[in-house]
């Protein structure tokens, strides 16, 4: 009998204590345990402090947010990141380092019989059940006075002030993430990551591939969930307004969780026009966008549940889209007024599109026309081949429609033809002349100095080099080199494909090696020549005073007829900068310097007090190393 009463009394001591426990003992408990970085525990407070008290509304705002944080730590999250093969150490919200195990080309393993729609699934199950909870929590926060002080410890970052606006753009984002979980689960990603592992690992992964495969890949699983992806959509868009309208309004200088500037003024209000164009269309119909009032969207047209993505796919080969094989370019009756060239120019930004050829047609002027599917504003080159070997350009071009046609004369032999975009990459042509004659130099190899490929010039000087430089590069180094010519060595701006370049190859002077330097007699003496052709001998002394530029020294060799002082000079009529040298010594590698100098504007010269019979070495170049005509004089 003692014993009952003992247990009950203790029994209504411990109910009186846990009631009288209030919420904001339950919300300082679990700001502790934020502070001290324990979520799970934090969680569990904030729950208990909404059990007891389901309006306040800072127990709700921890509530729904610590809700989501603790996902990975659930016994739903926590399995399915094992099933995936994340290890359980590192599974920290707050230093993450948990990751799946990866290959020596760190692409993660597929774990054995894993489905890529168990993630969807693991989605809708579990992910959007707490992401429901959170936005219930947050639907009770209708003070727009609200505000939360969060210190550094909370955080992990930094002290922040979370208020009204702030709670309602999460808000509106949770909505945004139930319609993607209820878009994705309503689309078949029955894929097994063992088979898309084992066709990347054979080298045959591709877009091709894959739904050659899995024939029933994104077409619809089910369409039961259409109804509330479109009300977590509208939830969406007017969350979203509430919130942007709110930050829009603080006062100026009011840090808050998301801030409002000028910098994202622009991009924000876009994004509010092109949400609103795409609800007003669920109501009223297609509506022409405000940013673009030549396309019109009816996005209702995305929840009717009757368009799988996968009747809208175009052809694949392998990773490229052929070009002109998209079924339908309003997506569904989605989106009106874009046509083939607006959409395939678009993901020509991201993705290879593939030109496809016609059958060649002989035309009344006995000429063969080649048609193909293009991208207006990309680059071209039409390769020619006789045996499908061996394939020479045949003309480059930028297509200005979505079908280009090229005219070729009719041969004996048979002819194959293919078309190449070369529009990402960086891209020169033009023709190698010679100097002197301005005559075509066939055979000429042209080289990127950036990436080593390389080409040769046809019967007529012409030559076509891609490079495997970004188009966006914008310039490169070209060494241009033919029998009998000093090699050239320049660099070359602008927007690729570089078009229309005229490079020039002269012959080497015959005094361009200090071996051959022409003798130079008398006190007074004049005599013009061209260093265009002129090269840098291995062993030349360094040009010490300006850097080391130059590369076009041609040699002299003068023997001082008296000892006096006399004026040697280099004068040109369209070389700035030109250098003059002057040094002692019959040995390239052991010469003495007396003068190392250039000049400003288009002359240079030097006193030198010269010696009766001492000889001297003349070295004549330019700054810049473009080399052309000059004069040498020394007088006294």
């Amino acid at each position: 009998m003692k014993t009952n009463i003992l247990i009950s009394g203790l029994t209504l001591l411990l109910c009186w204590s846990a009631a009288a426990q209030t919420a904001s003992y339950w919300i300082s408990q679990g700001e502790s345990d934020l502070a001290a970085h324990d979520l799970t525990d934090a969680n569990t407070s904030f729950a208990q402090a909404v059990a007891l008290s389901p309006t306040n509304e800072t127990a709700n705002a921890f509530y729904a947010v610590t809700r989501l944080l603790v996902l990975p730590a659930e016994p739903a999250g926590s399995n399915f990141l094992t099933r995936i093969g994340v290890p359980v150490s590192g599974r920290n919200i707050y230093n993450w380092t948990a990751t799946p195990p990866l290959d020596t080309n760190d692409v993660p393993l597929a774990p054995a019989g894993v489905d890529a729609d168990e993630f969807t699934a693991q989605l809708r199950t579990n992910v959007l059940q707490a992401i429901t909870g959170a936005i219930s929590n947050l639907a009770v926060i209708t003070d727009t006075n609200f505000t939360l002080d969060l210190t550094s410890n909370e955080t992990s970052v930094t002290d922040v002030t979370v208020d009204y606006g702030d709670l309602k753009l999460i808000q509106a984002g949770l909505y945004g993430a139930q319609y993607l979980i209820y878009v994705l689960n309503s689309q078949n990603l029955d894929a097994q990551l063992t088979g898309l592992r084992a066709l990347y690992t054979s080298g045959t992964i591709s877009a091709a591939t894959v739904l050659a495969d899995y024939p029933q890949l994104f077409t619809f699983a089910t369409t039961n969930d259409m109804p509330a992806a479109l009300a977590a959509f509208n939830n969406a868009v007017n969350t979203y307004m509430i919130a942007s309208d709110f930050i829009r309004a603080r006062p100026p200088g009011e840090l808050r969780l998301f801030n409002y500037d000028d910098v994202s003024a622009q991009e924000e209000g876009d994004f509010r026009l092109t949400l609103q164009n795409l609800q007003d269309s669920l109501v009223l119909g297609p509506q022409w966008l405000s940013l673009d009032p030549n396309v019109a969207v009816d996005f209702g047209q995305s929840f009717t549940g009757t368009t799988a993505l996968r009747s809208l796919a175009p052809q694949f080969d392998g990773n490229a889209i052929s070009l002109g094989s998209f079924p339908d370019v309003t997506f569904g009756g989605l989106v009106y007024g874009l046509s083939d060239n607006d959409v395939e120019g678009f993901l020509g930004k991201f993705l290879t599109m593939l030109p496809v050829g016609r059958a060649p047609v002989l035309s009344s002027s006995n000429t063969v026309n080649v048609a193909f599917t293009t991208l207006a504003g990309h680059y071209y080159s039409l390769e020619v081949s006789s045996d499908l070997l061996n394939w020479q350009v045949e003309d480059n071009f930028t297509a200005s429609n979505d079908v280009t046609v090229e005219v070729d004369p009719v041969v004996a032999s048979p002819r194959f033809y293919r078309l190449r975009d070369d529009s990402a990459f960086l891209a020169l042509s033009g023709q190698v002349l010679d100097q002197n004659t301005g005559l075509p130099i066939a055979g000429a190899q042209v080289q990127s100095l950036y990436d080593g490929t390389s080409t040769f010039t046809d019967s007529n000087g012409y030559f076509y080099l891609v490079t495997t430089l970004p188009a966006n590069e914008e310039y490169d180094e070209l060494e241009v080199s033919a029998p009998g010519y000093s090699t050239s060595d320049n660099y070359y701006y602008g927007s690729s494909p570089i078009s229309g370049l005229q490079i020039y190859l002269s012959t080497p002077p015959p005094n361009d090696d200090f071996a051959n330097r022409t003798v130079l007699t008398g006190s007074s003496v004049s005599v013009d020549g061209n260093n265009s052709g002129a090269t840098q001998e291995n062993g030349e002394p360094p040009d010490n005073t300006y850097g080391g530029y130059g590369g076009k020294s041609v040699w002299f060799s003068w023997t001082a007829p008296g000892t006096t002082s006399y004026e040697v000079s280099v004068s040109t009529t369209s070389v700035y900068y030109p250098i003059l040298g002057i040094y002692t010594g019959n040995q390239l590698s052991s010469l003495s310097t007396v003068a190392d100098l250039y000049g400003y504007g288009y002359y240079t010269s030097y006193t030198l007090n010269a010696t009766a019979g001492q000889t001297y070495q003349i070295e004549v170049d330019d700054f810049y190393g473009a080399g052309g005509p000059y004069t040498l004089s020394i007088a006294p």
